[in-house]
Parts: C-alpha cells; sequence; structure tokens
C-alpha cells in the first residue's frame, strides 16, 4: 500500500472513530482560515500542541493536532505516529468518561497503522488504561474491568520486555481488587441474610482466586463468623488464625477472637446439641449454596 493511500485511510480513520462529542469540541475551536497556525509547518503545530498540553489545556492542543494532520506528508513517518499518539493521550489526560472512550479508539487506531512502531507497547498498554478509567463500582457489572484485564495481560504477551509490563501488572491487581470486592459485597448480602452456606462460597471464592485483595481481612474476619455459625469452629479457628498473622493493627483479629470466646460461651452454656452443623438438606434450601 502506498504512503498516500495509508495516509488517507489514517486521516479518515481518525474521522470516523471520533464520537460526537470530539467532533462538535474540534468545530468549536477549529482555526480561522488564514490564522498563523495554519500556515505553521505541522512540526511546529505540534511542539505548539505539545505546550498546550503540558498548561493541561488538552481540547485545544488536540484541535491543533486534529487540524494538521491533514497537512504532514504522506512521506514523514516520524511526525505523523507521534500526532495521532498525541492526540489519544489529549482525550486520555482530558479526563471524564467521553474522553475515555475517545481515547481508548484512537491508541486502537495508532496499533492499528503503526503495529510495529517503538510506542506500540505504550498504546496497548494505554488501551487498557482507557478501559480500566471505565470500570463501574464494584456494585455494579464488571464486563468493562475484565475488558480491561485481558487487554493490559497483552502487554506482557506481546512485550515481555517492556518497562510496561510492571505497571500493567499493578492495575491488574487493582482490576483484581475490583472483582473480588464485587464478590465480597455479595457475601455480604448473604451473610445479612443469615445465608451461611451462600456466604462462605463467595467468601471462599475470594481468598482462593484473589489472594492478593486489599481487603482480605476484613473477608476473613467475615468468614470466620460465618463458618462459627455453622459451627464448623475447626475451619473458623484456621481462618482467625491466618487473621491474627496478618492484621497488622490486630484490630479486626481482635473482633474475631472476640467472637469465637462469644460462640464458646454460647455453645458452653445452651449445650451442644443446639450446635449440630447443618444437614445436607438444610444446606440445599440456602441461597446460593
Amino acid at each position: 500500500m502506498g504512503l498516500r493511500v495509508l495516509m488517507a485511510l489514517l486521516i479518515v480513520g481518525l474521522a470516523l472513530t471520533a464520537g460526537p462529542a470530539a467532533r462538535v469540541a474540534a468545530a468549536a475551536e477549529k482555526p480561522k482560515k488564514g490564522s498563523k497556525t495554519a500556515s505553521l509547518p505541522p512540526e511546529e503545530v505540534y511542539r505548539m500542541a505539545l505546550e498546550k498540553m503540558a498548561k493541561k489545556r488538552y481540547l485545544a492542543a488536540r484541535t491543533l493536532l486534529q487540524e494538521t494532520m491533514p497537512r504532514i506528508p504522506p512521506e514523514d513517518r516520524d511526525l505523523l505516529p507521534k500526532v495521532q499518539l498525541a492526540i489519544a493521550d489529549a482525550f486520555y489526560k482530558d479526563g471524564g468518561i467521553v474522553n475515555y472512550g475517545e481515547a481508548l479508539n484512537s491508541y486502537r487506531n495508532f496499533l492499528t497503522y503503526f503495529p510495529q512502531h517503538e510506542m506500540a507497547v505504550y498504546a496497548q498498554y494505554m488501551i487498557g488504561m482507557s478501559m480500566y478509567e471505565q470500570v463501574l463500582a464494584p456494585d455494579r457489572d464488571q464486563t468493562m474491568t475484565l475488558k480491561a484485564i485481558d487487554e493490559l495481560r497483552k502487554v506482557e504477551t506481546l512485550h515481555p520486555d517492556s518497562p510496561y509490563v510492571k505497571e500493567a501488572a499493578t492495575v491488574i491487581d487493582r482490576c483484581h481488587d475490583r472483582l473480588a470486592e464485587k464478590e465480597r459485597l455479595v457475601g455480604r448480602f448473604y451473610q445479612r441474610r443469615h445465608s451461611w452456606p451462600a456466604a462462605v462460597d463467595r467468601y471462599r471464592f475470594v481468598a482462593d482466586h484473589y489472594p492478593r485483595y486489599n481487603n482480605m481481612n476484613r473477608l476473613l474476619l467475615d468468614l470466620g463468623t460465618c463458618l462459627l455459625a455453622l459451627n464448623r469452629r475447626d475451619e473458623a479457628q484456621q481462618v482467625i488464625d491466618r487473621l491474627a498473622r496478618e492484621d497488622s493493627t490486630g484490630k479486626l483479629s481482635r473482633q474475631a477472637q472476640s467472637r469465637l470466646s462469644e460462640y464458646e460461651r454460647r455453645r458452653e452454656k445452651e449445650g451442644e446439641k443446639l450446635y449440630g452443623d447443618l444437614s445436607e438438606k438444610e444446606r440445599k434450601k440456602a441461597p446460593g449454596s
């Protein structure tokens, strides 16, 4: 494919992928015909746009970049990808759900036309970040979180020696925290309704699948509480012992020990027969079991 054809396709692609908000904003800030900017060399306009970005004038910066794109010579294989990437960065840094969506489209567009570029790994990382910035609260649908994880994992798969691998892994951990928190909230829902087996299943899932979950101590306290309610004292003791090892402040660990002591006093007072484990029939009745 000739350079001029490639250039034309890129410009068309940018126009098609830009959302309505971006097109309206660009039209609003379109330089007047005959202005100094329109007559400046594209390289100089690019530098001006970077200066505006440094001052957090992202809309003005990307307007300049979008206007100068058609004037970049097709044979200029250095400036063209830099301008495309700068447009994506201007959307991302501007923030807001709409701009993150525009950034996502722009980074993808960059990879479509420049898959072998030295900044391809950065673009791939930013695709994941643009998705991560759009994830919903833990009690909402987590589809975007899962998509962000998939894109961030590609950083290591495609570019294992890149410094962005470590940064992507950090964000993946944050995504896992979001997924784990969703499961914990469901477990908490069951716990409040005394659906102990269902709550235990959710808490166990988090402990097994998200071992680095940043709210693990809270989860261990609730898991131990549910196990005591099921008269599974030995399992509860194991959970409480783990909490004692991992709870640096000791606050939650003391709560767990207090609940264990209360369980022992109640059991001694009310008698062993009141503390039999749930029957299999009762377990099947419990929601989520």
